[in-house]
């Protein structure tokens, strides 16, 4: 069994717009349309068997229609492969109640991105929602790090994620991005080790430019396979999930990629284990 923690999907007429508007933004290319039936056609090409939709709301009347829709995914797409996490946005007023419907309704945790919220992490809105979640047993996961496309500004900061987990202690906190977008030598240093989880989505090798005429190679090399074994050794096989971050990176070469690089008897935890319990898929 495969469990990708990190993925999204538009509906089709959302998709056909926000894809190119996103691809030019990051300068970065997509893999599939954007879409669910793109998804579940990548998976079956990667043989992934189970993939995590993280939602996003960039404000705060999108909480309740996003959570709506994950409900909604997880009651039609049961034993078809797609599995959603809800929203929150740092505006939204009514979140201790929201969290606790979306508990009840089957939701097992939350995607929460600083940087398209344009809020640091360590602002007490973000505190309270992450103290709300973890009261109820919610995983939650942050974009930690840069963004690719909101450069230079870090919204979620190894410095955010270490008063979070000063001031909240959340038990399920997820950091996307191997800790923090190209930050991964303060991750090293200072979350390694740490009560947290990392997964693996974008970090790897070199992510394909939407325009190789305007992008330098240099810009689009990652994190490097020494130091990405380095820190799964320091962190501990049982903290990492798997993740690519589809449609933005490939799903099959990252499967490929992860599976080279981390020892076999340690794979399982990796690739479904370790999501499958702390999200009760």
């Amino acid at each position: 069994m495969i469990i990708d923690v990190h993925t999204h999907s538009f509906p089709p007429a959302i998709a056909q717009k926000a894809i190119p508007k996103m691809e030019k933004m990051a300068e970065s290319r997509a893999y599939t349309d954007g879409t669910s039936e793109g998804l579940l056609e990548s998976m079956k090409n990667a043989e992934i068997d189970v993939s995590v939709l993280l939602p996003v709301a960039t404000n705060a009347r999108q909480v309740e229609k996003l959570n709506d829709i994950a409900i909604e995914y997880n009651e039609s797409f049961s034993g078809k492969g797609l599995f959603s996490l809800g929203a929150m946005h740092p505006e939204y007023e009514n979140y201790r109640a929201e969290l606790a419907r979306i508990k009840d309704r089957g939701i097992t945790g939350i995607k929460l991105h600083p940087a398209y919220t344009g809020t640091d992490l360590d602002s007490k809105s973000y505190l309270d929602i992450i103290d709300r979640a973890s009261e109820l047993g919610l995983a939650v996961m942050i974009h930690a790090g840069l963004d690719i496309g909101i450069m230079p500004h870090n919204f979620s900061s190894v410095e955010h994620i270490c008063t979070v987990l000063r001031e909240v202690a959340p038990e399920k906190f997820i950091l996307a991005h191997m800790g923090g977008w190209k930050c991964w030598d303060d991750v090293e240093s200072t979350l390694c080790g740490e009560n947290v989880y990392l997964d693996t989505a974008f970090v790897l090798g070199k992510y394909e430019p939407y325009d190789y005429m305007n992008v330098p190679e240099e810009k689009t090399k990652m994190l490097s396979d020494g130091q990405f074994k380095r820190m799964v050794k320091k962190h501990g096989a049982n903290r990492i999930l798997f993740g690519t971050d589809s449609p933005w990176s490939d799903q099959k070469k990252t499967l490929e990629k992860v599976k080279e690089l981390i020892p076999k008897e340690e794979q399982s935890l990796i690739l479904f284990e370790n999501t499958k319990k702390l999200l009760n898929i």
